[in-house]
């Protein structure tokens, strides 16, 4: 019945914006070798675990949902809670002292992370026997969120160095804090095992059969375990596309969103150097530093219960990660494998040797979740804090991931009961949309291949360079964007020498010839040029290698549609949001977030009421990007079993943004507002740019009076001149290399990019 809902989830908030990632354990704080003003500490208060346990026992005997290791505090903690000290040279230090007696760990959400170059954010137990950070500036985020690790203890300092030399002040906010009372990092002193999870799983290095235990040696690489909305367990996989370019995305279940996944953290490669294969012996603890925070959600979808986000800092190439390669043909696989983290614990496997069947049930709020049906494993199962864990087939490709089930141990031995997971083929291109399927994130390239092979290959070849592309992944709310193109060396020859092609949309092929000295593993910027995305947002990029063959080239060509609103543009001065509540409004919320990520307005869960219509007004401005968020804590919509609700977005001419109700969990509406002249009016009547090319001077002809700011950029992205003109202007080049130009010209409200060749 709809009103048995023991643990509400917090369902998922996503940006469209650039977000950065920080890996974790990188230096030691300053104060460790300085007495210091440390007198501030902040006590929690108690709260009643009886409960959460008494909620525990029932979510736990279901896979459908994150394993729930922690209480949330909700809190309000900045600058003013603890101690500044000030160094001789001027530089300071912050500390605070958090405290939640009995917690087995302690986390933190962020809602204001906002710090300058040099300056450093640690956390630290007590004892000092556990530390995260340094975290900087590069974890700085659009919507400033950011999200912790769990570091061990019911007493965890956080210290914030801020050099003299800063060139702004920090801003920190906590808005929660997590008292983890089930926790992975039980570990007393004496190094005692692991156990969370049931004594019938096997860790992922014991054996599951010599026709898979190679495929298991490097897929293991892949998956990592997640803390979803600072109190919650998940676990994923890192995932190929046919560009195999290591693009970091990442594949989970849709039910394991909640909150921003800005604030999520990964941890990868976390096995036991001892396993534990269905045995009472517990596991031993492994390498536990390979973590970091931020992701993006690019596409989610509950018909198949995926969710495909993307991890945005580049991965150290020590980690050893491995990207799985996937099945989307929807055969029927000879038998199946799971790797992940149940109950938040060291990395396990589990083997079905059966075919799985195809079935259809309810789920998440839909009548018809398409899934593997597993009936039974024969080595280990999967528990709750698996959800999202990649199924793999024979041959080691990803045909799904974890949605639910009854599978649990009974001892060392497994129940006999089943599983189910989302169907590969299903995500592939059910959804009309690119943020509802992944179709256009796996295969750019649009090669309509059915199956795709892990990256990288098993081998490493004499002559391999990869081109990398950063700062293209996302939406982008503008007419152009500057990504950087890479080239990265993957084979044992130093590479010297090398040629980068790139195009956008209609405009003529870019060549740049890159000389330099890269070893394996190494990378190396070629460019940053600025591009106009009015001539068409399709980008390709290739490299290769100059002078000898390249031995792996499935990895030198880059292809990508840029998704900078084209279809979800709208001439409007406000937008107006017409809501009919079902008969449980109290589950329902939304919200309505700028492109900065600030909140312009919502509506909280537990605010509404029954079948009331509400009408709200939003302002919003030209060339801005709006995101409108509305949920449902049971996963099923607002329409149309009780109730019915709808949601409609309209803008002040009547034309519909959205509408809705049956949604499940959340529906994410992203648009984009545009002033009634376009970019390509702006460009042909406002100024003509001649003669082009040019051998030294280029004249600049507005046609209005008004002032124009012009910004030169040569193809490597460097800005070479920035000036301002009114009325006919010239502009000598004559001093400038021969080759390929971008004149940014605005107006303040409106830019244009226009080409110029330098003769």
């Amino acid at each position: 019945m709809k009103k048995y809902n023991y643990l509400p989830l917090i369902i998922a908030l996503f940006f469209f914006f650039n977000v950065s990632a920080q890996v974790t354990n990188e230096g030691k704080p300053k104060s460790w070798k300085l007495n210091l003003n440390t007198s501030k500490s902040i006590l929690m208060p108690g709260f009643d675990l009886k409960s959460l346990q008494e909620e525990d026992k029932i979510n736990d005997e279901k896979n459908d949902q994150p394993y729930r290791f922690g209480y949330e505090y909700q809190v309000s903690l900045d600058f003013e809670n603890g101690n500044w000290n000030e160094l001789k040279n001027g530089d300071r230090i912050w500390l605070l002292n958090i405290k939640s007696k009995g917690a087995k760990t302690l986390n933190f959400l962020f809602d204001e992370f906002l710090i300058p170059d040099g300056a450093k954010l640690y956390f630290y137990n007590d004892k000092r026997t556990d530390l995260l950070g340094a975290y900087t500036s590069t974890q700085n985020r659009d919507d400033m969120q950011f999200g912790t690790w769990l570091i061990d203890g019911d007493n965890v300092w956080i210290e914030y160095y801020e050099p003299a030399e800063a060139e702004f002040k920090g801003q920190l906010h906590i808005s929660k804090v997590v008292h983890g009372y089930r926790s992975i990092s039980d570990i007393p002193a004496l190094d005692k095992a692991l156990n969370d999870s049931g004594a019938c799983n096997q860790d992922v290095d014991c054996p599951v059969g010599g026709d898979f235990d190679s495929y298991k040696e490097q897929l293991k690489k892949s998956v990592a375990m997640t803390i979803v909305d600072s109190s919650g367990f998940c676990s994923g996989s890192l995932v190929n596309n046919t560009n195999n370019d290591g693009s970091q995305y990442f594949l989970t279940a849709n039910h394991c969103l909640g909150g921003s996944v800005g604030s999520w953290a990964f941890r990868f490669n976390w096995r036991s150097p001892d396993p534990s294969c269905s045995t009472n012996t517990n596991s031993t603890n492994g390498d536990f530093d390979q973590t970091l925070s931020g992701a993006t959600l690019l596409a989610s979808n509950s018909k198949s219960d995926f969710a495909l986000l993307e991890i945005d800092s580049p991965f150290p190439s020590d980690w050893d990660l491995v990207w799985a390669g996937w099945d989307r043909s929807g055969n029927i696989p000879d038998f199946t494998v799971g790797i992940h983290h149940p109950r938040g614990d060291i990395m396990k496997v589990s083997r079905d040797d059966n075919n799985p069947s195809k079935n259809s049930r309810p789920f998440n709020g839909i009548s018809n979740m398409d899934n593997w049906f597993l009936d039974e494993w024969e080595i280990g199962v999967t528990e709750p804090g698996s959800s999202g864990s990649p199924l793999f087939d024979q041959n080691g490709r990803i045909v799904g991931q974890l949605a639910g089930g009854a599978a649990d141990c009974v001892g060392t031995e497994n129940n006999g009961s089943y599983d189910y997971y989302g169907r590969f083929d299903i995500s592939w291109d059910y959804g009309n949309i690119p943020s509802k399927r992944l179709k256009e994130w796996l295969d750019p390239a649009a090669t309509g291949v059915f199956t795709l092979d892990k990256f990288p290959p098993d081998q490493v070849f004499d002559n391999d360079v990869a081109i990398i592309v950063e700062g293209a992944s996302n939406q982008i709310c503008a007419n152009e964007f500057t990504p950087t193109f890479n080239i990265l060396n993957r084979g044992n020859n130093i590479v010297t020498s090398a040629t980068l092609t790139y195009q956008i949309g209609s405009q003529a092929p870019e060549i740049i010839e890159w000389t330099g000295s890269i070893a394996y593993q190494e990378r190396a910027i070629i460019a940053s040029p600025l591009l106009d995305l009015n001539s068409g947002n399709n980008l390709t990029a290739s490299i290769e290698i100059n002078n000898v063959v390249d031995d792996f080239p499935d990895n030198n060509t880059y292809i990508k549609i840029i998704d900078n609103y084209q279809s979800e543009t709208y001439v409007t001065d406000n937008v107006v949001l017409t809501l009919i509540t079902d008969e449980f409004a109290g589950e329902t919320s939304w919200q309505f977030y700028n492109q900065d990520g600030t909140l312009i307005k919502e509506a909280q869960q537990g605010t509404l009421i029954n079948e009331t219509t509400y009408i709200e007004t939003f302002n919003v401005s030209t060339d801005n990007c709006y995101e409108f968020i509305i949920s449902d804590s049971f996963g099923d919509g607002i329409c149309c079993e009780h109730g019915d609700g709808s949601y409609r977005l309209v803008t002040n001419s009547g034309e519909i943004i959205s509408e809705g109700g049956e949604f499940g969990s959340t529906e994410v509406i992203s648009f984009r507002i545009l002033s009634s002249l376009s970019s390509d009016d702006f460009e042909f009547t406002e100024f003509e740019i001649y003669p082009n090319p040019t051998g030294s001077l280029i004249n600049i002809n507005p046609k209005s009076s008004e002032s124009f700011n012009i910004a030169l950029f040569d193809i490597t992205g460097k800005r070479v001149l920035k000036t301002q003109i009114k009325g006919m202007s010239v502009l000598d080049l004559s001093s400038y290399t021969k080759g390929v130009y971008f004149a940014k010209i605005d107006n303040g409200s409106q830019s244009v990019t226009k080409k110029i060749i330098k003769k």
